[in-house]
This record gives structure tokens, sequence and C-alpha cells, in this order.
């Protein structure tokens, strides 16, 4: 017989992607809510945890701060910042575009920036009511920028990407979520978890977020 232990990671960095136009003011006040449940996973498993937020119209991060596993109180900061994120964004959501922006080197979480270490795992999660406007700003395909992610990290498994966004194929309700098209396909390519922003209690997908995020998936 074969015995078989799957490992944990050690360190990682979150990128939350928020949609912050005027319809997602009740699924930030439902990731706010249920923040807990994601944080106490990484915690519960002596994870060192950075965890940092840009918008669906800015590479940036909001209020460019970094949550670390260490402050007095993670979940007391990520509230502060989700609050400040706000409705009043572009309608024309990119998260796809933004994440691509911020992984630059020189920008807030790109190579050779604080929140990008080496030895962490890069965790991306994409949260949307609509489907991702990239191709506005880019000629990028879906499989060029799930290809500029791997980029990141020295391996595959360095890497998870996840959306919570409309369902495939034709969104859902209510409340009201157009398919996630783009993010769907993007984290599809990479292996991540997608599941559905039409949740009434975002506990349970944070909570299977977390636990997928710091499981390694070769062993």
């Amino acid at each position: 017989s074969d015995f078989y232990e799957q490992e944990e990671i050690a360190n990682a960095d979150i990128l939350f992607v928020i949609d912050n136009s005027c319809s997602m003011n009740g699924h930030q006040t439902n990731l706010k809510n249920n923040f807990a449940s994601f944080i106490g996973v990484f915690a519960g498993s002596g994870v060192d945890y950075q965890i940092a937020f840009i918008t669906t119209d800015n590479e940036n991060f909001v209020d460019n701060k970094i949550v670390h596993s260490t402050d007095p109180d993670p979940i007391g900061d990520v509230t502060a910042i989700i609050d400040g994120i706000g409705i009043h964004g572009s309608g024309l959501e990119r998260g796809l575009w933004e994440s691509y922006e911020a992984t630059q080197t020189g920008k807030d979480a790109g190579p050779g920036s604080a929140f990008l270490r080496n030895d962490s795992r890069l965790v991306i999660v994409y949260l949307s009511d609509e489907r991702d406007g990239s191709g506005t700003y880019s000629s990028m395909t879906h499989g060029d920028y799930a290809s500029h992610l791997l980029t990141l990290k020295s391996s595959a498994d360095q890497l998870s990407v996840n959306a919570v966004a409309g369902d495939h194929p034709t969104g859902c309700s209510p409340p009201w979520a157009q398919h996630g098209a783009g993010y769907y396909e993007v984290v599809h390519q990479l292996g991540g978890t997608f599941m559905s922003i039409c949740a009434t209690d975002y506990g349970l997908q944070l909570d299977t977020l977390a636990r997928d995020s710091i499981l390694l998936s070769a062993f």
C-alpha cells in the first residue's frame, strides 16, 4: 500500500481583486462579514500570511496597505480596507488587467516588492458580479493572463488563482450576477477554485478558498 501526506504551505501572499462598481455593495458587505472564516483557516494552520487588496479599476493597493498575520487586529484592518473600497468605481470591470498590472516588476504586488515573497505561495481571489472587461484595454487572451501569473512563481504549486463570481455559464440570481467570463477561464486553466457570488453567506466560500489555498496540489 502507498501512503501520501498532503503538504501545507508555510507562507502565503494573498491578493484580493475587488469589483468596486455600483452593484457590489451587498457582495462587499458579505465578504467583510465573513472574512474571519478566511483568516481563521490560515491562523489555525500557522501560515505566515500577507493580504492586500486592489480593485477592478486600479492596480495599486487600497490604502497602500498590506495586512500581516502578526498584526494585532488583521480582521479589523481588512474590514477598514473593504469599507474604503466603496462602489463608485468604473462600470467596466477589468480585474484580469489590473492584477496583471499590479504584478509587474516595480508595482505593488510585482517581483521585488515587499508583498511578493520568494518563499511564499501567491494566492489571488477575484470578486465580481460581472464578466471581466479587460479586452477593452488589451488584446491579451485568457491564456496570456494565466501564463503571466505562472511566471511569478518558480512552480505551479506555488500559485493559487480563484474567483467568486457569477455561475458558469449563465450567471445567477438573486442577487443578479453575470457569468464571470474571463475569470472562469483563467481559474480553470490554473486549476483554482471558482465559487458562486450569489451565495447568501460567504462563510463556506471563504473557508473553502482558504483551505484550497494552503494545500499544495502535488504530493
